[in-house]
């Protein structure tokens, strides 16, 4: 009896302990950089780390996986993942100076930034990924980013021949808007459109609350100010000019006018698709969505994958009058 809870318990060691080491160690798992060898994916990206300042070069397709898993949970959908694949490739070339793009602004020697408030996209190195998803999450959610690479491998979107400017956010909340009505200029194939797709997402509804004080801080005003213009029956907060998709495009706080995108990037909201009140010197936002609202909606993107969409019928949804065509020697 003794001697068969020793080997009962000798086996339960080694499936737990040993086999799992010599499985990790011998086994080959999928290798972005192994798959971009020869083609366009050998193109290297000047990567700008900009919590270190740091520049890293990687091959274009390594790049891409790096995007991917930092930009969209593995947990989406697998055709998700793949048009998310397509965008973070279009990204970049359209961006890398090798394909006659202008590279960071100030940084000859960087093609993209990790800086997604100064006009880049996130990225996580292997290394970082496996740090972040511990040791076994890594593999199986590394092996599904890669899957979604490799299956999508030197695929972007162009319009009319160029490759088109591959924004996209969180969460739209219910629609898209077009890009003249968030940013400055109108670029064909960033219509707004409808989305019934991404209501699973937990961005759907949050609430921020701010003081009147920190508006008037968030906007440079006079402290006070705006709690004396309260007592005159005009309101202090208002909403001047709203997109077609439900956001806010001109908001004015006190006599400061601003954008709605410089808005809610101030005080930090989810969104400027949003309803307020005020009551007792706070402002109560309820913001819809996550993100500027503009091209893809990445929870859409999960919802229609999950409805059996493909990724072609993802990126041709949410961009208009696009095409999905292979890197080549053309760009």
């Amino acid at each position: 009896m003794r001697r068969a809870v020793t080997v009962a318990v000798l086996t339960l060691l080694f499936v737990l302990v040993v086999l799992p080491a010599v499985i990790v160690k011998t086994c080959r798992y999928p290798d972005t950089q192994s798959a971009a060898e020869g083609g366009a994916g050998t193109y290297p990206v000047r990567v700008l780390v900009h919590t270190t300042g740091e520049v890293v070069t990687v091959p274009l397709e390594e790049y891409v996986a790096g995007v991917v898993a930092a930009e969209m949970p593995t947990s989406f959908g697998l055709e998700a993942l793949k048009a998310q694949a397509v965008v973070a490739r279009t990204f970049a070339v359209r961006r890398m100076r090798v394909f006659g793009g202008q590279g960071v602004p100030g940084r000859p020697d960087a093609d993209v930034t990790t800086d997604v408030w100064a006009g880049g996209q996130d990225w996580l190195s292997r290394a970082e990924a496996r740090r972040e998803w511990g040791f076994f999450g890594f593999y199986s959610r590394w092996a599904k980013v890669e899957s979604a690479v490799r299956s999508t491998r030197g695929l972007i979107l162009t319009h009319n021949g160029v490759p088109i400017e591959a924004a996209y956010h969180s969460t739209c909340g219910g629609a898209t808007d077009n890009s003249e009505d968030v940013w400055s200029g109108r670029l064909d194939y960033l219509r707004g459109v409808t989305c019934s797709w991404c209501a699973h997402s937990p961005w759907m509804e949050h609430v921020t609350e701010v003081s009147v004080a920190g508006l008037e801080q968030a906007f440079g005003i006079e402290a006070g100010t705006l709690a004396a213009a309260a007592g005159t029956g005009r309101p202090y907060l208002e909403v001047l000019e709203w997109t077609p998709g439900g956001r806010a495009k001109l908001v004015r706080v006190g006599e400061v006018t601003v954008r709605g995108l410089d808005f809610r990037r101030a005080l930090d909201l989810r969104s400027a698709r949003f309803t307020f009140t005020v009551s007792d010197g706070t402002v109560r936002f309820v913001t819809r969505g996550y993100g500027h609202g503009v091209g893809l909606c990445q929870y859409g993107a999960d919802g229609m994958a999950r409805a059996g969409k493909d990724f072609i019928d993802i990126l041709t949804y949410y961009y208009t009058g696009v095409e999905v065509e292979t890197l080549g020697e053309g760009f």
